[in-house]
Parts: structure tokens; C-alpha cells; sequence
């Protein structure tokens, strides 16, 4: 196929150069088999150095031929596995009628030519020299010359004459018509005591004139100039030495992330442990006390478990505070049915004497700034903008509390930061090793690591050996929230106890049923209810309508406190 694409390319090539003959030779007598152009004689001496390189000399005697005569030699082979054989032509003279004239030698494709200009007269000898470097290849008993001078020509040729000056030849062949026929040139013959002897008369114009010549071996060396295809098969090549390489570079790859993810980002504590706890306890006077094991807090539970500050936990944050009586939340009135609802979050400033944790006081800053009493609808840029100091006081918190050895967000940050960069690098590395090589399955292995390194980055960093009995309650915790009859709580306390669980119950689960025991606690469902202290509804408002509200407020604090 590449062959037969080859010889259409050479017709049209010879048809080009048709083109610069003059018009004025075409209007001579049509009728005169003397007015047309014509190579009446071509011959060719080629003698074969042992280094494989050829010194072809050339004598064309032309009949009518004026402006520019161009003659091809196809210097491209195409084989199998993506590889080509090239050919060299160099040390090009030209003379015209004994005098020195100046040629274009140009290379396009799998073809180079050489155009001599200004070409006139009845009668013209052009005699041509030239090397050709890269024609004698190895087969299996030697190495064999395989040249092809007469290619794609625009005129027809009456006696071609290729006579090879060689030593010890072990067979010859040669061919003549389309660039990839079979049909045996008219003389193709080993002399007694010359060198081998070919011969084609009436060559149309585009044919080609083709022939091989062996040697045994040690007698002319191999000079092959082997280029390779680019095509995508090549570039990411599956012989030994790229294949293994690459499954090397995977395998050490898999090894070290399996080890760093051992070392550095596996908990060393079973979360599934369940260690008795409860968020109640029994105080004096057969109360309820509400006593979170550990002092935990609902913003410390939601980043212990999943070691990411999440909104919730945030939001969770904020109704804790309001319901220990730090923060009071109160709905204001709706204008209309369809109107957006708002809530005012103000100070109390009367708040019990207990010590906030850093993350807690750093959030009632961020939230008031100096003042008293702030919209959530106007929470605004500055509560953003001061949220990452929020996130930094809780990671610091859990740090502190010996539940991670370095802070989380700093620890998967780092090895994403490696991850992407390994990854961008494995990419540059596949497409330069790709177009220039064919190593690219190289940079695919490399890529496939920095892939890997952020994926095991995510579970950076491993939970501490102390995090283990705080995950164990809060296991049990969230059963206790998802489990508990809540009826069994106190009358006199339901209220307040299912009050406190509720931001628990947010970041752990179950809060719908936390929410529905404050809604039960409604004695008179026809009057308008007022809330709770840390939750303050507008005028006609009704506990039945708790859901929606702490559902709408959950919505606008996340975001207000998130939304970029």
C-alpha cells in the first residue's frame, strides 16, 4: 500500500515537472516524433566502496528537452515494525556540455530530487555525480545494494545502462515499470569480467528502474541508515527493557506507598471499638447530669472521626454554644409566606462561667466581631475570611489532646502537594518520552504513582494510640443517640437534656428524632410557643414548626459561613 501511495505521489512529481517545459517546445510539430522530449540514452557507472557507500556517475543525453529537468530517487523505504531505511544523497555535481552547472538537490518525503534549470536545445548531455550513503543493507548470507536511480521520471527513456563496479557478487536482481512491480528489466546479468549489468529499454515516463545486488559476507559492509516511524504502538513500546522498566518503577511505586501508608497514614486504633460511655449520668438528687465523656465537643467529635473540618461541624459548633447559653438564636418574622427567613445571633451576656475551648472562642469573635448581635444573612465576608483561624484552633485542639502526632489538614495538604506534583511531572515525562523516545509507558508508571500518592495522602495523617478509647465512646454514643428511648429521660429535664444531644445527634446521627422529642415536649399545641432559651421563634410560632426552622437554619449558616 505504501508502495502504490509512493508511486502516485512520483506521477504526480512527474507530472509537475512536465510543467516547466516551455510552450513553445509543445507547439512545435505535433506530428514529429523528433520534437518531443525524450531521454535518449541514460548510463549509469556504480562502483561500491567496501564501506557500503556508492559513487554513482551518470550520463543523460536529452532530445528536446528545455527549462528545468528534474529526475527522483526514492531515499525512504518503508518496512515492518515502524522502521525505515534512508538514503543519503551528497556530494552532488552537475555538468551541462562540459561546463559546471548549479542543481537543487531537495529531499521531501521518501523522495529526493534533483532539478537542473535552464535546460535548451535539440541536443543536451548532462553528466551527474553523486554518493549515496545508506544503501547496502545486512541479509542472512551478507549484505545486498538495493538502488533504484531511475524514479518517477517525467520523460520517457529509450535505453537505460546500469553497469556495477563491485567485487565478488553472490546474485543480482532488477525490476521495471510501477514503483512496486516485478517485471524483470529487459538485461539484468553477472559479467565474466565485469561487474553486474542491467538494461531496460523504453522506460515510460513515472516508471522505475530498481535493482539488488548481493555480496557475501565480509565483502561490502552494512550501511544502513535505520529511522523509526513515530506512530503511538512505538512510543509506549512493550519490549522487554520499556516493559520491565516500567512494571519495575509500578512495583516500587505500589511497595513504598504500601509502606508510607502503613507508617505514616493507617490509625493505629480500631474505630469499630465500642468503650462503655454515655452522654448521661446520674447526679444528686436522682437527676440527670448531662456529662459528655471527655469533655468532648461536637466540633471536636465530627474531626476526630473523619479528620476534616466539615460545615456540619461547624454548625454543630454553633448550636452547642447556643445551647449551653453562650449564643442565643432567635427567628425573626417573616414578611411574607414566599419571603427567605433570617435569624438574629446574639451575645448573652450573662453566659454560664465555663471555659470555652480556643476553636469555640475563636468562632464567637469571628460570628460578633465587637458587636452584640448579628444577621445570618449578613454573616458576611469577614466570618469567612476569619473562618480559617476557626479551623486552625480546632485542628491545633485535637493536636493538643493527643489524638493526632501533626495536624491533619497540613499533613494531607504536604502530600497532595507531592501527589500533584509527581503526577504533573509523570504527564510531562509520558508526552516527552512519548514524542522523542519509546519510553512512554516510563512516564505512564511514573504518573500512575503520583496518582497513587494521592490517594494515600487522603488518609494522611494515622490517628494516635490516645484517639482509640475517645473513638470507642463516641461508638457508643452514637448508638445511644440512634437507640435511646428518649421518653425514659426525666419530664422535668426532657427539654433541657434533648437540648444538649442535639448537636451531638448533628454530627453523629439521628438528630430528626432528637428534634421530634423537642417537638413532643409541646403541652399545648394550639397556643403559639415562644421556644426554648437558646432557640427564640418569631410571633405565632409553633414547636410543630421546629424541624423546618433548624433545617432552614442549618442551610443558611453553611452558606453563609462556606459559600466562596
Amino acid at each position: 500500500m505504501r508502495l502504490r501511495l509512493l508511486g502516485l505521489s512520483l506521477c504526480a512529481l512527474g507530472l509537475l515537472g512536465l510543467s516547466t517545459v516551455p510552450a513553445g517546445a509543445a507547439g512545435a510539430d505535433a506530428t514529429s516524433a523528433a520534437a518531443d522530449p525524450v531521454v535518449t540514452n541514460y548510463d549509469s557507472q556504480v562502483r561500491v566502496e567496501r564501506d557500503g557507500l556508492l559513487r554513482v556517475a551518470e550520463t543523460w543525453k536529452l532530445s528536446n528537452v528545455t527549462g528545468t529537468f528534474t529526475r527522483f530517487v526514492v531515499t525512504r523505504d518503508h518496512l515492518p515494525d515502524d522502521i525505515d531505511h534512508v538514503q543519503e544523497i551528497g556530494d552532488l555535481q552537475v555538468k551541462v556540455g562540459g561546463q559546471d552547472k548549479k542543481a537543487e538537490l531537495k529531499t521531501e518525503g521518501d523522495v529526493t530530487s534533483i532539478a537542473v534549470p535552464d535546460i535548451s536545445g535539440a541536443t543536451t548531455q548532462l553528466d551527474v555525480t553523486y554518493t549515496v550513503k545508506g544503501a547496502v543493507a545486512k541479509t542472512l548470507d551478507g549484505t545486498e545494494v538495493r538502488f533504484a536511480p531511475l524514479t518517477g521520471i517525467n520523460l520517457p527513456i529509450q535505453t537505460a545502462n546500469i553497469v556495477f563496479s563491485v567485487p565478488e557478487v553472490s546474485h543480482v536482481s532488477c525490476f521495471a515499470g510501477p514503483i512496486d512491480s516485478n517485471i524483470p528489466c529487459t538485461l539484468a546479468q553477472i559479467g565474466e569480467t565485469s561487474g553486474p549489468t542491467f538494461q531496460q529499454t523504453a522506460l515510460p515516463p513515472g516508471n522505475t528502474v530498481k535493482m539488488a545486488v548481493g555480496f557475501p559476507k565480509g565483502q561490502i559492509a552494512d550501511n544502513s541508515i535505520i529511522e523509526y516511524r513515530h506512530t503511538f504502538k512505538r512510543a509506549f513500546s512493550t519490549d522487554a527493557a520499556q516493559l520491565i522498566t516500567a512494571l519495575a518503577v509500578l512495583l516500587l511505586g505500589a511497595i513504598a506507598l504500601f509502606v508510607l501508608y502503613r507508617l505514616r497514614g493507617r490509625d493505629q486504633v480500631d474505630p469499630r471499638r465500642v468503650v462503655p460511655a454515655s452522654l448521661f449520668s446520674l447526679g444528686a438528687d436522682t437527676r440527670i447530669d448531662f456529662t459528655p465523656p471527655s469533655d468532648l465537643r461536637p466540633g471536636e467529635v465530627g474531626t476526630l472521626i473523619d479528620e476534616r473540618i466539615d460545615p456540619v461541624d461547624v454548625t454543630a459548633t454553633i448550636i452547642d454554644l447556643a445551647v449551653r447559653g453562650h449564643i442565643q438564636i432567635v427567628e425573626l418574622e417573616h414578611s411574607t409566606e414566599f419571603a427567605r427567613p433570617d435569624w438574629e445571633l446574639r451575645r448573652v451576656s450573662n453566659a454560664p462561667a465555663e471555659e470555652l475551648q480556643r476553636y469555640e472562642n475563636v468562632l464567637i469573635r469571628a460570628i460578633f466581631g465587637d458587636a452584640d448581635s448579628v444577621l445570618v444573612s449578613e454573616l458576611g465576608k469577614q466570618v469567612r475570611a476569619n473562618l480559617a483561624q476557626v479551623q486552625d484552633a480546632l485542628y491545633d485542639g485535637v493536636v493538643k489532646r493527643g489524638w493526632f502526632t501533626e495536624r491533619p489538614d497540613r499533613t494531607r495538604s504536604l502530600w497532595a502537594t507531592i501527589g500533584i506534583v509527581t503526577t504533573v511531572v509523570g504527564v510531562i515525562a509520558t508526552v516527552l518520552l512519548a514524542l522523542l523516545s519509546t519510553w512512554g509507558l516510563l512516564g505512564l508508571a511514573i504518573t500512575l504513582v503520583g496518582v497513587g500518592l494521592l490517594v494515600v495522602g487522603r488518609y494522611m495523617p494515622a490517628k494516635a494510640p490516645a484517639a482509640g478509647r475517645v473513638l470507642g465512646q463516641v461508638a457508643a454514643i452514637r448508638g445511644e443517640l440512634l437507640e435511646m428511648d428518649v421518653s425514659e429521660l426525666p419530664t422535668d429535664q426532657h427539654a433541657e437534656l434533648c437540648s444538649r444531644a442535639l448537636p451531638y445527634a448533628v454530627v453523629l446521627g439521628g438528630s430528626d428524632r432528637w428534634i421530634d422529642a423537642l417537638v413532643a415536649t409541646d403541652s399545648t399545641p394550639d397556643e403559639a410557643d415562644e421556644g426554648f432559651t437558646w432557640y427564640r421563634g418569631p410571633s405565632g410560632w409553633h414547636l410543630q414548626y421546629l424541624p423546618d426552622s433548624l433545617r432552614n437554619l442549618t442551610t443558611n449558616l453553611t452558606g453563609a459561613l462556606f459559600a466562596r
